[in-house]
């Protein structure tokens, strides 16, 4: 049986006008704007997000686990109520919703979230996107800064969930971003990469990925990469 831990944002969801919340939360816990284009997002964690736009306006406050916790709850509400309102709006990346399918029906795989969201938000928009029955368990930035921390946390989850215990190199990180690709480098770990983020398939390609896709378009050929992997 094989682990596969999928990232959020751009790989199997996409949200629409999702970082209002985000610069709400910011705003309200650390007095501090989030500057449109200043700060990218993509493969990070929050807390690494958070750190980076606390230090490029120079504040005081730092981040430490009481305040991300209230950082936390602060940003699921702000998100929920951007959703019920349509201010925010969450789909399945196009494609992701029939392979998803197929893979959980498979025995010889298992999925679980390795995602840089905090666990409250990512399953909030899991839910909106539909998607909240394949991930019933995972990893997130709630957990660590470091993305690379991440896997193993996960790996932790599942055996406490289900009893069974995934070693490394029967995991396979499926992502959208060169962090992605890192974060499996420095465990050991397959890494599938699919193009369907803000990283351009070249660019994913020359980071030398165990297998690359531009889509989720021919779910066949991916469920037959990953069982191979």
């Amino acid at each position: 049986m094989k682990l596969l831990l999928f990232d959020l944002d751009g790989t199997v969801l996409r949200a629409t006008h999702g970082t209002p919340p985000f610069g709400r939360a910011m705003r309200e816990i650390f007095g501090v704007e989030l500057e449109a284009g200043t700060v990218r997002f993509d493969g990070k964690t929050d807390p690494a997000i958070i750190e980076e736009i606390l230090a490029r306006s120079g504040a005081e406050m730092r981040l430490d686990e009481t305040t991300l916790r209230r950082f936390e709850d602060r940003l699921a509400t702000y998100l929920e109520e951007a959703l019920t309102a349509g201010e925010t709006t969450v789909a399945p990346t196009r494609g992701v919703l029939p392979v998803l399918e197929t893979l959980a029906g498979r025995r010889e795989f298992a999925l679980a979230v390795l995602t840089g969201n905090l666990e409250r938000t990512a399953r909030l928009k899991l839910r909106a996107a539909g998607l909240a029955e394949f991930f019933a368990t995972g990893a997130y930035g709630s957990d660590r800064t470091v993305r690379a921390e991440l896997p193993d946390v996960a790996r932790d989850r599942y055996r406490s969930a289900t009893g069974e215990d995934v070693p490394r190199e029967r995991c396979i990180i499926v992502g959208d971003t060169p962090l992605d690709h890192a974060a499996a480098a420095a465990n050991g770990i397959p890494c599938m990469l699919v193009a369907t983020g803000r990283t351009a398939y070249d660019e994913l390609v020359t980071l030398a990925p165990d297998a690359t896709f531009r889509d989720w378009t021919d779910g066949a050929a991916i469920a037959r990469t990953l069982e191979a992997l």
